[in-house]
């Protein structure tokens, strides 16, 4: 909740949100080089690919139509930044739209169609990674300091909480909290007000919890955590 309405912008949920993304990356590459992935693990592997790229995709288009030219508005000095998010949002969307395509695919057939997403994986990646760390490490720090917890927490409410239904919300939830520090976890889960919470964590949590532990179970995936960043801000070359 927020605790000084004024206070400079708390974008933590942006690392948390990038970890989430990052971790299941690494883990659905850990899947496909692992060998043949059988028939009835294919499905379920390639619907939640498809369920993270509606998410990323809502992800970027929430930053593009309200956050970002906030921040220009408020802080013109930061137009060539966001101006540079904008055109990585327009090099990461061919790469999801890809992977969505090899994903459908994979449901259904065999080995032509692991190595198409394989490879579909790994263009996203190679756009994705660079631009998720430049987000976290050089705009989030200027997001902060025009923006006030306020700003950002009705900016959060309008484009990611309010337009879904609670369901939605409840699966994102525990998305988003899959292998996380005690210290993220507890930031997480307090965003939310203790009556949803409840329901989020405790009621539609239960089942998933299990949706999400049935794509990894009897891999090393599973043991994957989330993946914050650890390099130091400047954009990679």
């Amino acid at each position: 909740m927020i605790s000084d309405p004024a206070r400079p912008a708390d974008t933590r949920i942006m690392g948390i949100v990038h970890s989430a993304l990052r971790r299941d990356l690494l883990r659905t590459r850990m899947v496909l080089e692992s060998g043949p992935v059988p028939g009835d693990r294919r499905g379920p592997l390639a619907d939640h690919l498809l369920w993270m790229m509606d998410f990323l995709r809502h992800h970027h288009e929430g930053e593009d139509t309200a956050l970002y030219p906030l921040v220009v508005r408020l802080n013109p000095d930061a137009a060539a930044l966001v101006h540079s998010m904008d055109e990585d949002h327009r090099r990461i969307e061919p790469a999801i739209t890809e992977l969505e395509s090899a994903a459908s695919l994979f449901t259904y057939t065999g080995s032509d169609a692991q190595a198409r997403l394989s490879a579909a994986l790994t263009a996203l990646t190679d756009v994705l990674l660079p631009h998720l760390e430049w987000e976290e490490l050089d705009m989030m720090p200027v997001v902060s300091e025009t923006l006030t917890d306020a700003q950002w927490r009705t900016w959060d409410e309008e484009a990611n909480i309010a337009p879904k239904s609670m369901s939605a919300l409840g699966r994102e939830g525990i998305w988003l909290i899959d292998g996380l520090r005690d210290e993220d976890r507890d930031h997480v889960v307090h965003l939310v007000p203790a009556t949803p919470r409840f329901i989020l964590l405790h009621v539609l949590g239960i089942a998933n919890r299990r949706h999400f532990a049935a794509i990894w179970a009897g891999t090393e995936a599973a043991t994957v955590p989330s993946q914050p960043i650890t390099r130091t801000p400047g954009r990679l070359p």
